[in-house]
């Protein structure tokens, strides 16, 4: 049994022992919800996640954390499941949510910011993709130290759309402060940091200086 059938079935358990009316409940639906989401059970997982929402929604104030949270889970589902329009819906109500009782630096923002990066990232909408990324980025430098693996991925995705727009020095100096980062908190055969190597490679090709290109993958 693998892990997210282990994981499925305690928490099933759990499901069949508490009364309809525990509060627990919505926690307990997100848990299925990622789970299934995790197995490539994506309607499923919305099923969970639609669940959990209906009882944070009665017993919460609507700005609650964790009912933004819970758009930004169903978000991944539906960008999982290639939906990019119904992602970003869930992302945006995400940082709608948050905005009415938590201040736009909050943590969370960062990740909620980060997605709706992706998703314009991945219709090639890259001067808003560089903005939320850009967002995302100035965020979590509040929160994290300064080799932290976040921050790490923030500054390779900021990279990546500069890379994209032809902004090769500076996808280049995003490059570096993310592999720099990677190799001081990543273990050093980490597939992020051979990921990196690759990007700044690719990013010599596009200048023609192919020598240097050629160097790169080496140290992948």
């Amino acid at each position: 049994m693998g892990k997210f059938d282990l994981a499925e079935k305690y928490y099933r358990r759990w499901l069949s022992e508490l009364p309809s009316n525990d509060p627990s409940l919505g926690g307990l639906y997100q848990h299925l919800g990622m789970v299934a989401d995790d197995k490539g059970e994506y309607d499923t997982s919305l099923e969970w996640y639609q669940k959990s929402l209906e009882i944070l929604v009665k017993t919460h104030p609507s700005d609650h954390v964790n009912i933004g949270i819970t758009h930004n889970s169903i978000g991944n589902v539906h960008r999982n499941k290639g939906d990019r329009g119904r992602a970003l819906e869930s992302y945006n109500r995400a940082v709608s949510l948050f905005k009415q009782a938590h201040d736009e630096n909050h943590q969370k923002m960062a990740s909620f910011y980060n997605n709706i990066g992706i998703i314009y990232r991945e219709e090639k909408k890259y001067f808003e993709a560089l903005d939320f990324y850009e967002k995302s980025l100035a965020i979590w430098k509040k929160h994290l130290p300064a080799d932290h693996p976040d921050l790490g991925a923030s500054y390779n995705n900021v990279g990546i759309v500069h890379r994209c727009l032809s902004h090769y020095d500076l996808a280049l100096d995003h490059y570096n402060r993310s592999l720099k980062i990677r190799l001081k908190s990543l273990p050093a055969q980490h597939p992020d940091i051979a990921d990196t190597y690759v990007n700044i490679g690719l990013v010599y090709e596009d200048k023609d200086e192919l020598e240097v290109a050629l160097i790169l993958p080496q140290n992948a």
